[in-house]
């Protein structure tokens, strides 16, 4: 089955978190360039306002087509409790294209759910799976663990 890992990274945790997923299912890596200067403290408060606002941001022209996979997996950072307005693009930009879809998103918090279930309208695809990484996973060593459960459930349920 031929895989695709999407992701969009402010800092690169997010970033970390989706090289592993692409590493253990040997999926190609597609990392969403973002236009817009996010660098310092007005770079993240800027991000927050987009995601609230739920701002649509200019991206440079992906590498690969979603559509040319079987599973696209989609990873986003969460902003103001919603997705990066980068993956916000992306996602506008191949609306109706996807096969099967997983998602994953990072925070120092949590509360994913309206992230997550925007992704989902957004592919106009059910994820076979999704995570939630937090920093407090991280700090208790759960990511493994939790990612772990996640490919499994994705190794298991592809077509």
């Amino acid at each position: 089955m031929k895989t695709l890992v999407v992701v969009y990274s402010r800092t690169g945790n997010t970033l970390s978190v989706a090289k592993r997923i692409a590493g253990e299912l040997e999926a190609d890596l597609e990392v969403i360039e973002d236009k817009t200067d996010r660098k310092g403290i007005l770079g993240f408060l800027r991000s927050g306002y987009e995601a609230l606002r739920k701002k649509v941001t200019p991206i440079a022209e992906p590498k690969h087509n979603p559509g040319d996979y079987d599973l696209v997996i989609i990873g986003t950072p969460i902003w103001a409790g919603r997705m990066a307005s980068p993956v916000r693009a992306y996602l506008l930009s191949f609306h109706g294209r996807f096969g099967q879809v997983a998602f994953f998103a990072t925070s120092a918090g949590g509360d994913h759910g309206k992230a997550l279930a925007e992704m989902a309208e957004f592919t106009a695809a059910k994820p076979l799976a999704t995570i939630e990484i937090t920093s407090d996973h991280v700090r208790r060593g759960k990511e493994v663990e939790a990612l772990k459960a996640f490919l499994e459930t994705i190794k298991s349920q592809k077509r």
